[in-house]
């Protein structure tokens, strides 16, 4: 008999229930498996480093935060990039300001961005169009440039290439927008909004959308990862925050495996914030395209923005979002779950993807 997903899924919940005397806070077989995934990883040459954590009671380090001849390991208080990982920051300012009925997500975005081009016009994509990347705009970046002047003028001048809510196309330009708005209402730059309202809450003591060239303890990450001029160990690896010179709302700020871990936690304890903000994050926002997105996550569905979300057995009440670097983060409501992949990658991005989602699904058993 041939099984579906779901059933599928339900009969892996039962055996791994049967194991999980062998289990206990993935010490036995569940644990091994991690443990040996991320030691093939580093002795593939996929990673440098990789730093692994669940809620289940699972977290490891491994490998080296640098590519030199001295052994520099990773531990528990290295700085990774999290690229688009830090979308999901972002998101979650613009869920505490929405259920502070500070911002709403289902307003034209040019009512908390009026320096767009855009607010001059008859504006109908909204907050939640940029949070779901429906609103039309596509991934290109004539913006990507040093001068500063011209970088944000470019920006604000960025117009949409398909009538909002049409069709789904993953945009960067969208987060750097929710990064502004967030700026625009709480009269702070990200960093200092993300401490006060989101980082300090959770205890996330090591987090920072800074540079952080001066931390001893900082991930290097490969060439083949950028874009633009070779940055320091602890600048931006995103090129759009590097030419502004500031924090951006499409990621790229830093963080620890056990910060992480605070912040993913949370969705499932659900006690640091307001119901709004978490139900505006878990619940889904749009389907389109056979994709399903809730605001600032992806979710589970037939296509995916990361195509080796889809091979995994998480329920479809899931959320996940992945990292250019080579991090990704998953919260699976369903069966309580909550779990954290930080890495510097060697090899490419489709080479990583495949592993970091089978981390992230073994650590739920």
């Amino acid at each position: 008999m041939k099984l579906d997903r779901r059933q599928f899924v339900i009969g892996s919940a039962a055996f791994a229930g049967s194991l999980m005397s062998g289990c206990d806070s993935m010490s036995g077989l569940c644990g091994h498996r991690v443990r040996r995934l991320m030691d093939e990883c580093i002795s593939g040459r996929l990673y440098s480093g990789l730093c692994c954590a669940s809620n289940r009671g699972f977290m490891r380090c491994c490998g080296n935060r640098t590519f030199t001849d001295e052994v520099q390991p990773v531990d528990e208080n290295t700085l990774f990039d999290l690229a688009s990982v830090g979308k999901t920051q972002t998101a979650a300012l613009c869920a505490l300001l929405y259920a502070d009925g500070r911002l709403d997500p289902d307003a034209p975005f040019t009512k908390y961005l009026p320096e767009h081009v855009l607010a001059k016009e008859d504006c109908r994509i909204t907050v939640r169009d940029l949070a779901t990347h429906t609103g039309g705009f596509d991934n290109s970046k004539p913006y990507m440039l040093p001068n500063v002047a011209e970088h944000f003028e470019r920006l604000f001048a960025k117009r949409p290439v398909k009538p909002r809510g049409e069709s789904f196309c993953y945009a960067c330009s969208n987060f750097v927008y929710l990064g502004m708005i967030v700026e625009n209402i709480t009269g702070m730059g990200l960093d200092t909004a993300a401490k006060k309202l989101l980082w300090g809450p959770l205890g996330m003591t090591r987090t920072t959308w800074n540079t952080c060239v001066g931390d001893g303890n900082v991930c290097e990450y490969p060439k083949s990862t950028y874009d633009g001029p070779l940055r320091k160990f602890g600048e931006h690896n995103d090129l759009c925050a590097h030419y502004a010179g500031r924090p951006m709302g499409n990621g790229s700020c830093f963080s620890t495996g056990p910060d992480m871990l605070k912040f993913v936690t949370d969705f499932i304890e659900r006690r640091t914030f307001k119901k709004e903000y978490y139900e505006l994050q878990l619940n889904e926002s749009v389907r389109v395209d056979g994709h399903r997105r809730s605001f600032g996550w992806d979710m589970t569905s037939e296509k995916s923005t990361f195509s080796d979300w889809v091979k995994t057995f998480f329920s479809d009440r899931a959320i996940c979002h992945t990292g250019w670097s080579g991090s990704a983060i998953a919260v699976d409501p369903e069966c309580g779950y909550a779990g954290v992949v930080l890495g510097n990658r060697l090899a490419s991005k489709e080479a990583t993807m495949g592993p970091r989602m089978h981390m992230l699904d073994l650590m739920r058993w």
